[in-house]
């Protein structure tokens, strides 16, 4: 059988919003354009889990030229975990689908540990067999590592395994290890490029 991995962020959930980046930015008290620079800069490492939420909130503090208060951190974090928590329905929906034919699912996401413990509680994570974050597994996408690590968890060869994430580099790094990969642009061209492969959803209810 086939393992179906989806990536999280910007696949089957929206990628975070400019209304979202501006209550960040606020709660950091800098412009969103600044804010924006500061928190990717550190996010890998974040995600990697070689900072903790205090130690990435500083970093990026001392970018923004201040420092944050304990408070501040707490709800930056809040902030953050729930910018990510805006699920797309059009795959939550595909992802069923897949469940409901007997596919296996697993989850591939980079993302701090925040984000990994809240996901979880989600109703769709039920539809996943494995949910597989970079905090926990010490590596991210796109290093080969990440993806042997899932491979490893999954217990499954490359040929076995397709996978959807949005971002070009990811893709690339996934095929490149003998996975067949599509970069999402949305979960109608995902359905039939699975259905393609002989990886069908059940019909939508």
């Amino acid at each position: 059988m086939t393992w179906v991995l989806f990536d999280y962020g910007g696949v089957l959930c929206y990628p975070q919003s400019a209304d979202d980046r501006d209550r960040l930015a606020r709660a950091a008290g800098g412009r969103a354009a600044d804010f924006d620079a500061a928190y990717w800069r550190y996010r890998l490492d974040y995600d990697r889990a070689l900072l903790d939420a205090t130690a990435y909130w500083q970093q990026v503090a001392a970018w923004l030229g201040t420092r944050f208060t304990g408070r501040q951190i707490a709800e930056l974090s809040r902030l953050d975990t729930e910018s990510w928590l805006h699920l797309q329905p059009g795959t939550v929906d595909l992802a069923a689908g897949l469940a409901a034919a007997g596919h296996r699912l697993a989850l591939l996401s980079n993302a701090p540990e925040d984000v990994a413990l809240a996901v979880p509680e989600l109703p769709m994570a039920g539809h996943f067999q494995h949910l597989l974050f970079s905090c926990f597994l010490k590596t991210a996408k796109p290093d080969a590592d990440c993806f042997r690590a899932a491979l490893s968890v999954l217990g499954a060869q490359a040929a076995s395994v397709v996978f959807l994430d949005d971002r070009a580099d990811n893709v690339a790094a996934a095929a490149a290890l003998g996975i067949r990969s599509l970069q999402f642009t949305g979960a109608a061209a995902a359905r039939a490029w699975l259905a393609g492969l002989g990886v069908a959803a059940a019909p939508e209810q």
